[in-house]
């Protein structure tokens, strides 16, 4: 008992002693030049209300007062959003997770004075978790926005806010004004108003062949014109991220796509409620097979208020553990949580890209091939006989 009460003391003097060295390792001025750039580059801070967390403060948030769909909260990343739906419940608490980033670099490049070397790194590392806070945010928004909601036995059932024009609708492979006006209706059944939609580079280019039956030229040139590049549509602002569309990383992709976190399930190819017709394929490497079927994000007036992000910002520390290899450079790490506070200020689009006569067409020319192959295999044959 006595060893064990000796061993404690010495676990707790090490890790005070190891708390002072890890204060005076820190890194004030780059840590805030990282949090800067982050703020500067960042999609979800964007989307989403950013609050700074206190050290050990929990990130708890009041249940809308008109409760009638669940809450999504997410686990940690690499998860999926969960729905939390507790009716007696009046607060929810969003998980905390960890990120962590770091740089190094040749110890040379401090002694000649590489000031230059100081500031590659620290927009590596806000790039580093800018893309942590993507990836959560769209695994978040992906399940709120394609699941039906039941109303478990008590609040009244919907459907999940899916809208998609019939395929054999001329309109129902680009991005049309039909597709958006069905969008506007939607939020307004749900009593909200549309207010942003998120759509891929192919989408935005739809919009540059609409013609005057689509909208008048005056409208089209606003959507291209705009200050700061902040377009809009009917007062709907557009905002484009790479993340989506035929080549985007969280676009919703066919069970066959070997690239990114949301592919069709293996039985039925649907993913929650959604059911892909023509799923969109790619390579491992991201590489476009066939195109298909993907989705723009729609949101609705107030969505800041429901789609909340709790951080706690990112501090650096001077790494002085890498001086035994020459190098020299910092490491550090942020908290960070997600959540959405009614999905009802979400929405979805889908656009059927799939293009039969173009597949067909290459599908009849690889059995061509294969058969101009073994009609000449054939001769060839007969030539030596």
């Amino acid at each position: 008992m006595e060893t064990r009460k000796e061993f404690i003391e010495e676990y707790e003097k090490c890790k005070a002693e190891w708390a002072g060295m890890l204060i005076k390792s820190e890194l004030p001025a780059l840590s805030a030049a990282v949090n800067e750039k982050i703020n500067e580059i960042s999609l979800m801070r964007n989307l989403f209300t950013v609050e700074e967390m206190s050290k050990g403060a929990k990130a708890i948030y009041p249940v809308p007062d008109k409760f009638v769909s669940p809450i999504w909260v997410l686990p940690g990343l690499g998860y999926r959003a969960q729905d939390y739906m507790e009716l007696i419940s009046e607060e929810v608490t969003l998980p905390m997770f960890t990120v962590q980033a770091a740089k190094d670099w040749l110890l040379k490049y401090d002694n000649e004075g590489r000031v230059d070397i100081i500031f590659r790194a620290l927009e590596a590392v806000a790039k580093a978790l800018e893309s942590y806070e993507r990836e959560a945010g769209w695994r978040t928004i992906i399940p709120a926005v394609t699941h039906a909601f039941d109303g478990a036995g008590i609040l009244a059932p919907r459907s999940a806010p899916i809208y998609q024009l019939a395929s054999g609708d001329p309109a129902s492979g680009y991005f049309s004004k039909e597709l958006v006006n069905r969008m506007i209706v939607g939020a307004q059944r749900a009593g909200k108003k549309l207010a942003k939609i998120l759509l891929s580079p192919e989408d935005l280019a739809d919009i540059r062949e609409w013609t005057d039956a689509d909208v008048d030229p005056i409208t089209r040139a606003h959507i291209f014109q705009a200050k700061d590049n902040l377009k809009d549509l009917w007062n709907i602002e557009l905002q484009v991220v790479d993340d989506l569309g035929i080549r985007g990383i969280y676009n919703i992709h066919d069970r066959t796509s070997k690239f990114g976190p949301f592919n069709g399930r293996a039985s039925d190819n649907s993913f929650n409620d959604y059911h892909i017709t023509h799923g969109n394929i790619l390579d491992e490497n991201g590489n476009l097979i066939v195109a298909g079927e993907t989705q723009v994000i729609g949101l609705c007036e107030g969505y800041q208020d429901v789609l909340r992000m709790p951080i706690s910002s990112y501090k650096a520390h001077y790494d002085w553990s890498l001086l035994r290899r020459q190098k020299s450079g910092f490491f550090g790490w942020m908290d960070m949580g997600m959540g959405c506070l009614d999905a009802n200020h979400l929405l979805m689009g889908i656009i059927d890209r799939y293009v039969p006569s173009f597949n067909e067409d290459r599908s009849s020319r690889s059995v061509r091939s294969i058969e101009n192959s073994f009609v000449s295999a054939m001769v060839d044959l007969l030539y030596r006989r």
